[in-house]
C-alpha cells in the first residue's frame, strides 16, 4: 500500500470522530469494510486512537516491520470516539483490529453487542494512575464524604473503588462526581471537587499546575498495607472480532510479531528509547493533530509499560489477568453498569501470541 492509500484510509474516520457508531459505519465504504476478515495477503484494518500505543503502531509501520513480518495494515484513527466507537466500528466489520481499554472490552463483551477476542497487551498505564486530592485530604479514611471526580464506566473509576475496597470503604463513603475525564479535573484545578482520578497526561498536568495537590493513592499502593495487597491490573489490550480471529489468524500473528518484537524493543532499548520517543511525538503531532512535545510524551510513555512477545504472551496466559478481568465484571455488577455476572469463557484467544 503506497503513502497516498494509507492517508485516505487514516481519514475514513478522523472527520466522524463525534458522528454515532451507525453514522460512522454507513461512511466506511463496502470494499473497505470487506478488510476486516480478509484473506491472508489482504490488508489487515486497525483501528487507532489518540493514545501512545497508536504512535507505537505507525511508527513500526513506518519501519517497514509490519510488512517485513507478511502484514498490510490499514489504520483508522478515531478522533473524539473512543473505545466504544471502535468497538462498534469492529461490529458493523470495518475494523479487524484495535487496542481499547479492557474495561471497554469487558462491557462490549457483557453486552453481547460484538463477539469480542483479546489477543494480547497493548500497553499498562495503570502504573500511571492516582487519586489526586486536595492538601488536608492526607489519608483515604478522611476522603469520606468529599467530592470524588472521575468517569464513571472507566478504568480510572474501577482505579478509585479498587483503592477505596482497601480501606473498607466503598464508592457510598464518598461524593462520586461523575464527569468525563477532561471536566473532572478541570473541576478539581478549579476547586469545586476534593479529589479527582485524572487521565495520564491529566495527573501531570493538575501536579504542575495546583502545586499543592496530593497524591493520596498511587498504583504502587495496592501492594503495601493496610487491606490487601493484591497489585492492581487493567491493561490496554488488543482486540479483534471472533471472525477475524477465526478468518485472518495469519495477519494477526504478524502483526502481534511486529509490535511486540520490533516496535516495543525500540522503544524499551536505552539505545534507541530517545529515538523511538521523538519518532511518536513528530507522529502524534502531524497526523493524530494532537499537540505535545518530547517531554510530555516522554512522560506518558515512561510511565505506562509495554511488553515483548514474551512479556505479553505470559500476561495473556496467567490466571492473575484472568481474576482481574472477573474483578472487573464484579465492580461493573457492584456500580450497576451490567445486571449480572458474566461468564468470560472464550474470551481470551492467546494462541496468536505462540510466534
Amino acid at each position: 500500500m503506497n503513502g497516498s492509500q494509507k492517508t485516505t484510509r487514516r481519514r475514513l474516520l478522523r472527520a466522524a470522530g463525534a458522528a454515532t457508531g451507525g453514522a460512522l459505519l454507513a461512511r466506511i465504504p463496502a470494499s473497505f469494510a470487506a478488510d476486516a476478515a480478509a484473506p491472508k495477503g489482504a490488508p489487515l484494518a486497525i483501528g487507532l486512537l489518540r493514545n501512545p500505543v497508536s504512535g507505537l503502531i505507525a511508527v513500526t509501520d513506518e519501519k517497514g516491520w509490519f510488512k517485513a513480518a507478511g502484514v498490510d495494515l490499514s489504520s483508522i484513527i478515531f478522533t473524539g470516539a473512543g473505545g466504544p466507537k471502535l468497538i462498534q466500528a469492529m461490529g458493523g466489520g470495518g475494523i479487524g483490529l484495535g487496542s481499547v481499554s479492557a474495561t471497554a472490552v469487558l462491557l462490549a463483551f457483557a453486552a453481547k453487542a460484538v463477539a469480542l477476542r483479546i489477543v494480547s497487551i497493548a500497553t499498562d498505564p495503570a502504573p500511571a494512575f492516582a487519586l489526586l486530592s486536595a492538601p488536608e485530604i492526607d489519608t483515604m479514611p478522611r476522603l469520606a464524604g468529599k467530592r470524588v471526580a472521575t468517569t464513571a464506566g472507566t478504568g480510572l473509576h474501577y482505579f478509585l473503588s479498587r483503592a477505596l475496597r482497601k480501606f473498607d470503604m466503598s464508592p457510598r463513603d464518598i461524593e462520586f462526581v461523575n464527569l468525563p475525564v477532561g471536566d473532572a479535573q478541570a473541576a478539581f484545578l478549579a476547586k469545586r471537587v476534593d479529589a479527582v482520578v485524572p487521565s495520564l497526561n491529566g495527573r501531570y498536568y493538575i501536579e504542575s499546575l495546583r502545586k499543592d495537590t496530593r497524591a493520596l493513592f498511587t498504583h504502587a499502593d495496592f501492594t503495601k498495607p493496610p487491606g490487601p495487597t493484591t497489585p492492581f491490573e487493567d491493561y490496554d489490550v488488543f482486540v479483534a472480532p471472533k471472525d477475524v480471529v477465526d478468518a485472518n489468524a495469519p495477519a494477526l500473528r504478524a502483526f502481534l510479531a511486529a509490535y511486540h518484537g520490533k516496535g516495543v524493543p525500540y522503544l524499551n532499548a536505552p539505545a534507541t528509547q530517545s529515538a523511538a520517543i521523538a519518532d511518536i511525538t513528530r507522529y502524534v503531532n502531524a497526523e493524530q493533530k494532537s499537540p505535545t512535545d518530547y517531554a510530555a510524551m516522554k512522560q506518558q510513555l515512561l510511565a505506562s509499560r509495554f511488553f515483548d512477545l514474551a512479556g505479553a504472551r505470559g500476561i495473556v496466559a496467567s490466571d492473575a489477568f484472568r481474576a482481574g478481568l472477573d474483578d472487573q465484571i464484579r465492580f461493573f455488577v457492584e456500580t450497576k453498569q451490567i445486571a449480572a455476572p458474566v461468564a468470560l469463557d472464550g474470551l481470551i484467544a492467546n494462541t496468536l501470541l505462540t510466534g
